[in-house]
């Protein structure tokens, strides 16, 4: 959208982003898989399913384009010796992803990764016979652009109850629980610390939820691999929307018995395999995309072919959150402002992350909704928790002061007398003291030096002391 200066004072916002690998079309994309499944296990009971789980999803993402290094029943010697080869097919891997099929436990808020040959009866052997799940993941986050993890490992800890006796027995503090341990900072982005995710660029998916026990199925496959091998290889069917699908499918499945999770964060789109771009998409798609295509630039739409053509692709696939976005464009670009906001909206509940940037800058704006600036923000910070590169342009990008009179700069003076970062009364007075203390302040906050932004409004509790404008 390049009319999405919300000041005219201000240069337009929207600029020519340079496409990154994660979200450019993947032409070319470099994709590497470790798959594993243990369920020959030597020590306690086997599991059947998850060999044929792992022989399963290594099959489909070979034929989806992955080069695949296939683990069945490994030792723990046979782990450790296939990561170095792992770790060097993910230096510069467009997308790694990992699936792992299998006993798990987690102690201490770590997962574990169970091998064939494990035994244990004493926590100090844990990392004589178990693989940490972070060794993986650490170095996919450091080497690959897209990470996709998928962990159909929820089932029960078969060694639970020889840990706790033996946690009881030495006074350990230790705490020893089943299934996988949760990634709490993937949600919100805050205290990374070395053995998780990125925020972003990642998807991580979970056959139950972190703590909770997953079933092995009596079929030939587990619910949840069955279910993520009916929808992998669907065309078009976007990542957020192809968990989605999985954990309906598992839920009915298993009468509620199990419930996955899953966690997008990515800044486009991602399919397995790619949608065949219709002429919506030549027309109205995002430049940051995943179809094989350039994309158009907001400016460049021909409205006049874009939006018969996306009502027609809307009308045949009405839940598909890009094509709404893509009318909702096309509306938008021919300055139909109300009429884009229901299209706008329904991308964005569907978790649509461009959608959710636009709505939120025609809230800020004001056009085709209520000035909200409060609704424009939360929208703008969701889709910038997602990844969004735009949107976090639009949160620090624009300086509001050239907005505000003596009462707007008195609110912002009093948070920075309340913080310690300017003394003195709030005289409403934007002078060099001011602007001063609020450099400090965003520097100890690690906010952008760029003047009032709606990010430090936001950090500040302010958002609401914008004075309403209008673009017209």
């Amino acid at each position: 959208m390049a009319r999405l200066a919300w000041l005219v004072q201000m240069l337009v916002l929207l600029t020519a982003l340079p496409v990154s690998a994660e979200t450019a079309y993947n032409s070319g994309q470099r994709r590497v898989a470790l798959v594993i499944g243990v369920g020959g296990y030597s020590k306690v009971p086997p599991l059947p399913n998850p060999p044929n789980d792992a022989r399963a999803v290594a099959a489909s993402l070979r034929e989806l384009g992955f080069e695949v290094t296939e683990l069945i029943d490994p030792s723990h010697a046979g782990m450790r010796l296939a990561e170095p080869d792992f770790v060097d097919r993910l230096i510069d891997a467009d997308v790694a992803l990992l699936f792992y099929a299998g006993h798990s436990i987690q102690i201490d808020g770590s997962s574990y990764l169970v091998p064939t040959d494990a035994g244990l009866t004493r926590l100090a052997d844990v990392p004589a016979q178990m693989f940490e799940l972070s060794r993986i993941v650490n170095r996919m986050d450091r080497l690959a652009k897209t990470k996709i993890v998928i962990l159909d490992a929820c089932r029960d800890n078969p060694f639970l109850n020889a840990l706790l006796e033996d946690s009881k027995a030495t006074g350990s503090a230790v705490k020893v629980g089943q299934g996988l341990a949760t990634m709490d900072t993937l949600v919100d982005g805050k205290d990374l610390q070395p053995t998780e995710l990125d925020t972003y660029g990642t998807v991580v998916a979970y056959a139950a939820a972190p703590g909770k026990v997953a079933l092995d199925g009596d079929g030939v496959n587990s619910p949840y691999t069955a279910a993520l091998l009916r929808h992998i290889g669907e065309p078009g069917l976007e990542i957020g929307r192809l968990f989605r699908q999985v954990a309906a499918d598992v839920i009915d499945q298993t009468g509620g018995n199990q419930k996955p999770e899953y966690l997008v964060k990515l800044t486009g789109e991602f399919h397995f395999r790619n949608p065949e771009p219709g002429e919506c998409d030549t027309l109205a798609a995002e430049p940051l995309n995943n179809l094989s295509i350039k994309g158009v630039d907001f400016d460049a739409i021909d409205t006049a072919k874009a939006i018969p053509a996306c009502r027609k692709a809307v009308e045949g696939d009405p839940e598909n959150p890009r094509l709404l976005h893509n009318l909702a464009r096309a509306l938008d670009a021919a300055h139909q402002y109300e009429a884009s906001i229901p299209y706008y909206r329904q991308a964005a509940d569907k978790g649509y992350i461009h959608a959710l940037n636009n709505l939120g800058v025609m809230y800020i704006n004001g056009q085709g909704v209520k000035q909200d600036f409060a609704a424009g923000n939360a929208l703008l910070k969701r889709a910038r928790s997602l990844g969004h590169l735009q949107a976090r342009v639009n949160m620090q990008g624009t300086d509001f002061s050239v907005l505000f009179k003596a009462p707007e700069f008195a609110e912002v003076q009093k948070r920075l007398i309340a913080g310690g970062f300017l003394s003195g009364q709030a005289d409403g007075n934007f002078g060099p003291g001011t602007k001063a203390a609020l450099q400090q302040y965003q520097r100890a906050n690690k906010l952008a030096e760029k003047g009032i932004s709606l990010e430090t409004l936001d950090h500040m509790n302010l958002v609401s002391v914008i004075p309403a404008f209008s673009l017209q």
